[in-house]
């Protein structure tokens, strides 16, 4: 177990000990107009959602010899893994007329397409998987261009303790373990990259994407808003955290760590005493459920909706026929029961509140401190004092 891992079983164990739940120094407050105002959305979408590194899968959705498209950051991106094992990026559109080459699936969430190259569907222009240009029909009749100007626009794009990042501009390469700094230690020992797909959602709600990611920063409210599903099982707000840089990974104890604590010497364990939950800044989650782990991005589509996609990863040994019915309940009951009735009503409820005036600022206590250092690491992106790489407090 990583060292700061273990402080934070040590600090849970301190707080099962002596009854103290973790709060922050102060309350304070955050301005309603962060949820409602264009011209703050248009800022998010430039210097968060434009310029840092968001997670765009799991590895495991992009087996070697395939492509998934990926348009939730508002440009259309296709991720590819050719012979080599790497992950690379490209914007989905051929370099021809300008046709997305691999089309998403409809109204289903899009799944990874098995393929030796990438052909576009209007005049059979082909690229390799790496983004080379490898076929034009009737290649003589195109006077004068140089087929090497004209292979896919690469996107930086890396991969780092199972998680698959990406950024939607053209630019530098990036480092996905150096953006998760200490993130990707627990990840990896958790298993992360292990992991595979059992199912995956992608709606859009009417509601701010903070609205979402607020709600999964506190424990405070989950002894009101999820008294009848899972409150029964967590300790009321004890919740441990640690911070890596903009990141956050949090402990939010469970009933049985008061019940009979051992330090735990695996994730099972672990999770048996408390939710490991992860922020991936800005807008990634990562919640270890006892037994599978839900991934989820709140994305930004507009100033009043969340793009919300939801991807549930279960252990490797736990697939086949015989796991299926389990899993599909076990979907069916977080998905549709915890998060769309509970988590993501109320976003929705609270933003149609918000627009009626009423609030000029919500109010936070300190065992919301978690809230107010997102939303002030949210300002300091936007006001050019935090970037890709910055460490935090």
């Amino acid at each position: 177990m990583p060292a700061t891992l273990a402080d934070m079983v040590h600090r849970l164990d301190q707080a099962r000990v002596t009854q103290t739940r973790e709060e922050g120094e102060e309350s304070g407050t955050v301005p309603v107009s962060h949820y409602t105002d264009p011209s703050h959305w248009q800022q998010e979408q430039a210097a968060l959602f434009g310029t840092w590194p968001i997670v765009a899968a799991h590895s495991s959705e992009i087996p070697i010899g395939s492509a998934l498209p990926f348009d939730a950051l508002g440009v259309p991106i296709v991720l590819t893994r050719a012979a080599d094992g790497r992950v690379r990026a490209f914007l989905n559109v051929c370099r021809h007329r300008g046709m997305a080459l691999v089309a998403g699936s409809g109204p289903e969430p899009a799944k990874a397409k098995p393929c030796k190259a990438l052909v576009c569907p209007y005049h059979a222009w082909t690229y390799e998987l790496d983004g080379r240009l490898r076929h034009r029909l009737h290649a003589e009749t195109f006077d004068g261009f140089d087929p090497a100007t004209l292979n896919l626009i690469e996107l930086p794009c890396d991969e780092a303790s199972g998680l698959v990042l990406v950024k939607r501009s053209p630019g530098a390469a990036i480092s996905a373990e150096a953006f998760l700094q200490e993130l990707g230690a627990h990840l990896d020992w958790m298993g992360l990259s292990g992991m595979t797909v059992f199912r995956k959602v992608d709606k859009v709600y009417d509601a701010n994407w903070k609205l979402t990611v607020d709600a999964f920063l506190e424990g405070y409210h989950i002894r009101v808003l999820h008294r009848d599903t899972i409150y029964p099982f967590f300790a009321d707000a004890y919740t441990v955290n640690l911070h890596a840089g903009p990141h956050q990974d949090s402990l939010v104890v469970r009933r049985a760590a008061f019940e009979a604590f051992e330090p735990p010497q695996d994730r099972d364990a672990l999770c048996k005493l408390a939710t490991p939950t992860q922020l991936v800044f800005p807008n990634t989650f990562l919640i270890w459920h006892p037994d599978y782990v839900s991934l989820i991005g709140m994305f930004s589509p507009a100033v009043d909706q969340v793009r919300w996609v939801h991807t549930m990863l279960i252990p490797p040994d736990r697939t086949g026929d015989d796991w299926t019915p389990h899993w599909e309940k076990t979907f069916q009951l977080i998905e549709q029961t915890v998060f769309q009735k509970e988590d993501i009503a109320t976003a929705v409820a609270i933003q149609r509140g918000i627009s009626s005036g009423a609030n000029t600022h919500f109010h936070l206590g300190r065992l919301e401190h978690e809230v107010l250092r997102f939303h002030r690491n949210v300002d300091d992106a936007l006001g050019g004092r935090l970037g890709p790489g910055s460490r935090t407090t």
